[in-house]
């Protein structure tokens, strides 16, 4: 599944579904797609492509933490069964690709490298998958090179013949590489430029929802907190301690002043939208 340009889910890889019951999805894989190394992509990659997600050191494993089990019915159908009813699925797994098994397992990439450990294989600097772009290099933390794919299933909706993206950490730098045309475009935009680049000739600020939500995490499920001057409880766990800090904190101050007002309070994991 992919997300098209309203943000909503689409059929992709999979070109359509439905749930036999409550807690099964059974996907019907788009047929002819090729790896850009030319081998068909089918059932067991989408299999290992799981399996992969849910080992340890995987750093999207919550992207498939509902589902119980993932199973090849025929090279091109497959069924993910849920530990109970999840019917935001289609929306969870959008942001999930998937992976070649015979290329992962020739490189010696069929598990994830543990980044907490600052772990690598072979997929932490390389990759070869059924997109619409090639990469061609990559320089971690520096650039990134990509190529269009020339056998990708879909139909492009660009005109790009080269894509380079380049690390520029520095807001003020960045900003500056945008305005000298040294770059065609930035992201993310600095909030304390938008209205100076807006006034720029030839340049010009493209503005929309996207799917990030900035909060605070409490620890409320714990009976003691791990590190706390309170002994013998946890706060949080009492409802009006929460709705405390959340009437301490003045959330349009922030959207206002920090954010430039390109922001909205939502009070919910998932914002408006």
């Amino acid at each position: 599944m992919r997300r098209n340009t309203q943000m909503q889910p689409e059929p992709a890889l999979a070109e359509r579904w439905e749930q036999p019951s409550p807690t099964v999805w059974r996907f019907h894989l788009r047929q002819g797609v090729k790896f850009s190394d030319g081998s068909p992509f089918t059932a067991d990659d989408v299999v290992f492509s799981a399996q992969r997600a849910r080992a340890p050191g995987s750093n999207i494993q919550s992207v498939l933490a509902s589902v119980k089990e993932v199973r090849k019915i025929d090279d091109h159908t497959v069924e993910f069964e849920t530990s109970a009813p999840n019917p935001i699925l289609i929306q969870e797994i959008t942001n999930w690709g998937m992976f070649s098994k015979a290329w992962a397992e020739k490189n010696d990439a069929a598990r994830p490298a543990d980044l907490t450990a600052r772990g690598e294989n072979f997929a932490t600097r390389n990759a070869m998958g059924t997109g619409p772009f090639l990469l061609q290099s990559r320089e971690p933390d520096r650039r990134t090179v990509l190529v269009p794919n020339p056998g990708w299933w879909d139909k492009p909706t660009h005109n790009l013949q080269r894509v380079e993206l380049n690390i520029i950490a520095n807001d003020a730098t960045r900003v500056a590489a945008l305005l000298s045309n040294e770059v065609d475009f930035v992201y993310t935009v600095p909030p304390q430029d938008v209205e100076r680049i807006n006034r720029t000739p030839g340049v010009r600020i493209i503005q929309g929802p996207e799917l990030r939500t900035i909060y605070f995490g409490l620890d409320q499920m714990r009976p003691q907190l791990l590190k706390s001057d309170v002994q013998g409880k946890n706060p949080f766990q009492d409802v009006r301690v929460r709705r405390a800090m959340l009437l301490a904190i003045d959330v349009n101050a922030i959207q206002r002043t920090v954010m430039r007002g390109q922001s909205r309070p939502s009070n919910l994991i998932y914002g408006p939208g």
